[in-house]
Order: C-alpha cells, then sequence, then structure tokens
C-alpha cells in the first residue's frame, strides 16, 4: 500500500494540496482505528476530485461525499466504521455539518458575498464553511458543528446588518429557488469541450482552454481532457460562470451534428 505522502505529493497541484491529502487520509485512519464517524473540512470540487482519486488509492474505510443538500458544491467526506450504515449519518448526531439560519430583517438586502465577508471578518477558515444558501428570509449557512457554538455566541451581523441565529436541522434547510434557462443547440460531437462551448455560449476554442487549466467539472469531479465523452444527463460546472445539464440527446441533424437539449441554471 502506498504511504500517505506519497499518494498526496504524486496528485497535489498546489503545494498545499500535499497538506490537505495527508490531513484527508488521517481522518480516514482515525475512524479506521478508533471506530468512530471522522469527517474532512469542507472541499471545493477540485478539492473533491484529488480528495477521491487519493482514497482510491488507500485502504480507507466507507466513506461518501456530504454537502447537506443535493446540489451543494462545497462537501466534507465522512469516514464511517462499518459497523454504520452512511446513509444514517446526514441529520443525526454524528453528522458533522450543522446549519445556522440567519434571519434578516425583511426590508434589508443581503448577498451572498456579505455572508461570507462578515465570517472572514471574524477570522473563520472558508473550509469550515460550506454552502451559503440566500433566500428571502436571510441565509442558511451549512457550517461544520464543532464551529456552531462560537457563530451563535460571536456571529451576529452581516455588514452593518443585524442577523437573528438559530440551529435549525438539516431536514429543514431552506433551498434557494433556481431559476432554469432551457436551451436547444448542435454539436459535432460529445466531447467535453463542444458540449461545455453549447452550455456556456463560448468558442470551442475558449472551452478546450477552460478544460486545460481546470475550470471545467464533470458530473462535480474535474476533468482535464477535452476530448472526454459527455453522456446524456451530465452535469458540467464552468468556475467563475456557473453549472448546467444535458437533458436529452435530441438525435442527429440533416447535417450530421448531434442535437442538444440543455438546462443552464440561474
Amino acid at each position: 500500500m502506498k504511504q500517505k505522502t506519497e499518494i498526496a505529493r504524486s496528485l497535489a497541484q498546489q503545494p498545499e494540496d500535499v497538506a490537505l491529502l495527508t490531513h484527508l487520509l488521517d481522518r480516514a485512519d482515525a475512524c479506521a482505528q478508533k471506530c468512530y464517524v471522522t469527517a474532512s473540512r469542507f472541499l471545493d470540487l477540485r478539492q473533491s476530485t484529488l480528495a477521491e482519486q487519493a482514497l482510491r488509492q488507500y485502504a480507507a474505510p466507507q466513506w461518501f461525499f456530504h454537502g447537506g443538500w443535493e446540489r451543494a458544491e462545497r462537501r466534507v467526506i465522512v469516514f464511517v466504521p462499518d459497523y454504520a450504515r452512511p446513509e444514517d449519518i446526514p441529520g443525526s448526531e454524528d453528522d458533522p455539518i450543522a446549519v445556522l439560519r440567519c434571519i434578516k430583517h425583511r426590508a434589508d438586502e443581503l448577498t451572498h458575498r456579505d455572508y461570507l465577508g462578515s465570517l472572514m471578518g471574524l477570522q473563520i477558515r472558508r473550509d469550515c464553511v460550506g454552502d451559503i444558501l440566500v433566500s428571502d428570509h436571510g441565509a442558511d449557512i451549512l457550517v461544520l458543528r464543532e464551529l456552531l457554538p462560537f457563530l451563535l455566541t460571536h456571529y451576529g451581523k452581516a455588514g452593518r446588518k443585524h442577523l437573528e441565529l438559530s440551529e435549525v436541522p438539516l431536514s429543514d434547510l431552506i433551498l434557494p429557488e433556481q431559476s432554469i434557462e432551457y436551451l436547444r443547440d448542435t454539436v459535432a460531437s460529445m466531447r467535453l469541450d463542444a458540449v461545455t462551448a453549447a452550455l456556456f455560449r463560448l468558442s470551442r476554442t475558449r472551452a478546450a482552454e477552460a478544460v486545460r487549466r481546470g475550470a471545467v467539472y464533470l458530473d462535480d469531479r474535474q476533468c482535464l481532457n477535452a476530448d472526454r465523452e459527455v453522456p446524456e444527463g451530465a452535469r458540467i460546472t464552468l468556475r467563475g460562470t456557473g453549472r448546467g445539464e444535458v437533458e436529452q440527446i435530441l438525435g442527429e441533424s440533416k447535417k450530421g451534428r448531434i442535437i442538444l437539449s440543455l438546462k443552464r441554471y440561474q
């Protein structure tokens, strides 16, 4: 079996990735040796891809990604002892994620940036905070459970706007309304660069460049291969731009191009 540092160094894309992956594998060992649920900090999509690759090379206990809701972009990895079932963890007392509900005054207007900026102003690490789900009431913020007591005591404002704070069960999470733009386009092939270009209205060249620099994620995994075949139903995320889905392959045009029905989330 490969050593932890060997795995981390072979996969690292940035210097800090070595520490990230080593710590992740340490958490896996803690679960296996002490037989209790452990978890990583929150990972973004790039880090999640590296973490999954590392765990495939390591004798880790059973594990799963958990972000608190189906479309979470920031997720923890939860390691589960053999005696427990992964599906029983979310919402239980062993769940490493808690939900901080922030109720704002009805007249106040606060954005994702306002909530995140105020949290960072408390010197909180970004990897302790998951998705921030903004809605009309304020925001539901997914955080590491260990951080929750501190936030309930010290986090009372976003910018200069006062917030009313409480913990709510994961089952009561308020999901943001999401508008969908439906598109129809044709591509020469189902290559990742071609489908990404159609979905985000880019040139094929710009889409291929985005793939090469690691900005494109296929089904929440970073993909560096522009010629990767994209299946029907696949989700594509372009970092800094948005995300969408290949809803359906409708057939071929008279010119032999593939006709796609696409969904782009706003």
